[in-house]
């Protein structure tokens, strides 16, 4: 017998998986009226991840027009992390596995007739015979999607049992459905209306795998992380949650599992207020007797709870909802990951911290073994860094204390690929970035890839001189030490590996595609390599974004300018590099370095300046500026004097030969932007025009306009700071997000710019509320 070559084995492998999807559903549609939406039958036809959402939070959970605002939002999130959402419900006695615009509309709008049923297992049947219409329940949408072959299920708050059920016995299918239908229900946790204790007895009862998803054990509560009770199990990675319903399967167990997603960290104090009105809800409820009227309890303390918290329920009900909907498509699209792989997966779950003595690394896969990905739009080059963090618990520092250690990802240009790529949700963005071959590297990489959903093919580990990989170098790791107050004790930074990566090994990686809109890199790499990789992107026409880093390593992108504007070949009548993002204390480093090398006296800067035209009207302009005083949200006032006072818009006005963009972070003083506006942009004009305040504009001798731009920060509670590690990185990200959607017009138009750096500020906000570098809160805004 002949036997097939690999390739050959695979192809035989996926067309025996479509034809056993192709057959499931058409075994379903034989037994019982059942409509696929098109989109969905592909998906599952094909193997491609699919997540489940009820159709009772149309019907029964909340008002129009959020319902189907709501229903919307969930399926887009749901398909920017790669999966397919497939929304179900009952419309004349047919099944629905997905449902299109007229559906949702014909569920969740307000109706005076036909009434639509709230479908659980015991209402299916009778839905069904009697051609009504009905929005399932969580049990109800376990059951059809199980018909269906999905195996992933996103929703709300899990039902249980009521406070009293040891003697009502009302206790919801939910937890019956969970013990005898295979299908994983993501949620945030049981109702906080519930006895959760009793809840969580009852499915160990049922044998179903109950875990926390997150870095606690405690078992969500809805509208709260924490319902006073421990989950059996916790992950905090989809991978690992994958893993736990594959080897379900595997072992033919039957039967669901139940991952509780705690509430959104932004949400958690909203969340003890409306724990109170539950509680008095519950009281009510009890006090008149409707806690004795069955099926009807949920919605009225539901709807009780909404009244007293006057609608502030409902916000975080949505946002609770969205947050399950993305964990559930990052676990489904690992799961259908482990479906299509031949091999088995392993049941050991990634450790937090490695160790290199019990944790084996397997090597950060070669960029060349990745080849079915599109090519990026936004190439970021730099690097990326493990974050310790260790925090002592008690004032004397002694060789040992107590304390609490975090482990987080890092690097400036990490951190500012993943802020691009939550802000776009696609796998447009791409990292350049040396690891070592170390345990360190792997978790670096499937962080990336499992939590952030990042693509990771441009993790490469740097040779040594003779060519061979360094198989004993290691990952880029920061390491602090901080008081019990905050501050830093002492800490040890290892980027050694970045230093010995040179240009020419970045340049032959050939990542940089001929498509690629736009390539930042930070200063962290020495200055010979930033020299070869600028040059080269120069060369080939892509635009350049410089993030200065440090200030002891801003000035690392001179030799690279001058050796630019040295060359005869660079005619270009705007600056070699595009954008740079200093903050003043950067600006003004990059400022003296180039006074201190003559680069300001050369022959090609002053030619530059000079055409500016800069007279006496122009300083003029920048007096009235300076001299106004800008309010934020009328609680404070930042005097705008310090603009001139320090020199920060005539340092930047004299960098602009070099940089065509600057973004000048001023931080909680907000940000200045100076810019060159070729004359060959259609917004041109528009300057001329535009009477907005905080703004000055100078028409060159060229025809361009150079623009002087202020914008004030953004309100935020100095309370709710958690670290300011990161903030910086996801504003210049989500900035870079937007020239590469929008194209770099966005920064030369009057409102694109205000709108620009509004997004992009709110970002910084975001991260400056997170634990995080870049807030995960990023994705919201794609």
């Amino acid at each position: 017998m002949t036997s097939l070559s690999r390739p050959a084995r695979r192809a035989l492998q996926r067309l025996s998986s479509k034809q056993r999807n192709i057959s499931s559903i058409a075994s379903a549609k034989e037994r019982i009226p059942l409509d696929v939406l098109p989109e969905v039958e592909d998906a599952l036809e094909t193997g491609k991840p699919v997540v489940a959402l009820e159709s009772t939070i149309i019907t029964h959970g909340m008002p129009y027009p959020t319902n189907i605002e709501t229903t919307y939002s969930l399926e887009n999130i749901i398909r920017k992390k790669g999966a397919v959402p497939a929304t179900i419900g009952m419309l004349n006695g047919r099944v629905k596995i997905g449902l299109d615009k007229d559906n949702l509309e014909r569920l969740g709008a307000p109706r005076t007739n036909n009434k639509v049923y709230k479908v659980s297992r015991r209402d299916i049947a009778p839905v069904i015979a009697l051609g009504k219409d009905g929005g399932t329940t969580i049990s109800g949408t376990m059951i059809l999607a199980a018909q269906a072959g999905i195996r992933v299920f996103a929703t709300g708050g899990l039902g249980g049992v009521h406070r009293g059920g040891e003697i009502t016995w009302d206790v919801s299918a939910d937890l019956t459905e969970l013990g005898r239908t295979p299908v994983a229900v993501v949620a945030a946790g049981a109702k906080s209306i519930l006895d959760i204790g009793r809840t969580l007895e009852y499915l160990e009862t049922q044998g179903v795998t109950v875990a926390t998803y997150g870095e606690q054990d405690d078992f969500p509560a809805f509208f709260t992380p924490s319902s006073g009770f421990k989950s059996p199990w916790r992950v905090n990675n989809p991978a690992d949650a994958a893993r736990i319903i594959h080897m379900s399967d595997q072992l033919g167990l039957g039967g669901g599992q139940f991952f509780g997603v705690p509430i959104p960290e932004s949400h958690y104090a909203e969340g003890a207020a409306i724990q109170a009105a539950v509680d008095r809800a519950v009281r009510e409820s009890e006090e008149n007797g409707m806690s004795a009227r069955g099926k009807e309890v949920t919605p009225w303390l539901l709807n009780r709870v909404a009244e007293l918290t006057r609608g502030e329920s409902l916000k975080s009900n949505v946002a609770l909802i969205e947050n399950t909907a993305l964990v559930g498509a990052q676990i489904a699209v690992e799961l259908a990951k482990m479906s299509r792989s031949k091999s088995q997966p392993s049941t050991q779950a990634h450790p937090v911290i490695p160790s290199s003595s019990t944790y084996k690394a397997t090597p950060v896969a070669s960029v060349k073994e990745t080849s079915t990905l599109p090519a990026p739009k936004l190439v970021v080059i730099g690097a990326s860094a493990i974050d310790i963090t260790a925090k002592a618990g008690q004032r004397a520092i002694e060789s040992t204390s107590s304390g609490v250690v975090d482990v987080t990802l890092g690097g400036v240009a990490r951190n500012m690929a993943e802020a691009a790529h939550r802000c776009s949700e696609t796998a447009s963005t791409l990292l350049l970035s040396p690891t070592g071959n170390d345990a360190f590297a792997t978790l670096l990489k499937q962080q990336s890839e499992a939590d952030i959903g990042m693509r990771v093919d441009g993790f490469f580990v740097p040779q040594t001189t003779d060519g061979r990989l360094g198989s004993l170098r290691r990952t880029p790791v920061c390491n602090l030490v901080l008081g019990e107050d905050g501050g830093l004790i002492s800490g040890v930074a290892d980027f050694n590996i970045v230093d010995q990566v040179t240009g020419e090994e970045v340049c032959k990686l050939n990542l940089v595609a001929d498509s690629t809109e736009l390539v930042a890199i930070d200063a962290n790499f020495p200055p010979s390599t930033i020299k070869t990789v600028v040059k080269h992107c120069v060369r080939r026409g892509h635009p350049v974004w410089f993030e200065p880093t440090s200030t002891s390593k801003c000035t690392r992108i001179f030799p690279a300018l001058g050796s630019i504007l040295n060359s005869d070949s660079f005619v270009s009548p705007t600056s070699p590099i595009t954008y740079a993002s200093p903050n003043t204390i950067e600006l003004a480093k990059m400022y003296e370095y180039t006074k201190e090398h003559e680069l300001i006296s050369s022959q090609k800067h002053w030619e530059r300046l000079s055409s500016f035209g800069l007279a006496a009207n122009y300083r003029t302009a920048l007096e009235q500026l300076t001299a106004r005083t800008a309010s934020i949200a009328n609680e404070r006032t930042v005097p705008l004097d310090f603009i001139s006072r320090e020199g920060i818009a005539q340092m930047a006005v004299q960098l602009l030969p070099y940089f065509q963009h600057l973004v000048v972070k001023c931080g909680e003083r907000g940000l200045l932007v100076a810019m060159v506006v070729p004359s060959s942009s259609d917004h041109v004009t528009a300057w001329k025009t535009d009477l907005s305040q905080f703004q000055i504009t100078n028409t060159t001798e060229r025809g361009e306009t150079l623009v002087l731009k202020y914008f004030p920060p953004l309100k935020i509670d100095q309370k709710e700071v958690v670290s300011t590690t990161g903030a910086g990185d996801s504003l210049v990200g989500s900035l870079m997000a937007a020239v590469v959607k929008d194209g770099g017009e966005v920064f030369h138009s009057p409102s694109g710019l205000d709108d620009l750096m509004r997004r992009a500020q709110g970002a910084a906000v975001m991260s400056l509320k997170s634990s995080t570098a870049v807030s995960p809160l990023l994705s919201s805004t794609a």
